[in-house]
């Protein structure tokens, strides 16, 4: 599913979590005119994309800590979350992708250690 690069606004819906055979989700970059983009909390619902081999949303104004959830999405290739308001440590499941090529978490407010 790629709905990068339009103008949604507001929390990216839980009910996502819920898409079963979802191998994609790119959200990035979605502003409107007014300069408003995607909003709050990643869902932890997400972690259940269990097929899920890219997940891109950066480039929105995403706020509060990675799910650990993620962690659980083994196929995962790439994360990109760059250019949001991300805060907090990178949760150590992230750590446990082992088919992980790629983990772009710049430009947010991240600390601590990063995951071996």
């Amino acid at each position: 599913m790629d709905v990068s690069d339009n103008r949604l606004t507001g929390e990216i819906p839980p009910e996502l979590g819920s898409m079963a055979n979802l191998t994609e989700l790119n959200l990035s970059g979605n502003q409107d005119d007014s300069g408003n983009r995607l909003t709050g909390e990643i869902p932890p619902e997400l972690g259940n994309l269990v097929r899920l081999r890219r997940l891109y949303a950066g480039g929105n104004m995403l706020s509060g800590a990675i799910p650990p959830e993620l962690g659980r999405l083994a196929s995962l290739l790439y994360l990109r979350l760059v250019g949001n308001q991300l805060s907090g440590k990178t949760p150590p499941e992230l750590g446990e992708l082992a088919t992980l090529t790629q983990l772009s978490l710049s430009f947010n407010r991240l600390s601590g250690e990063i995951p071996p």
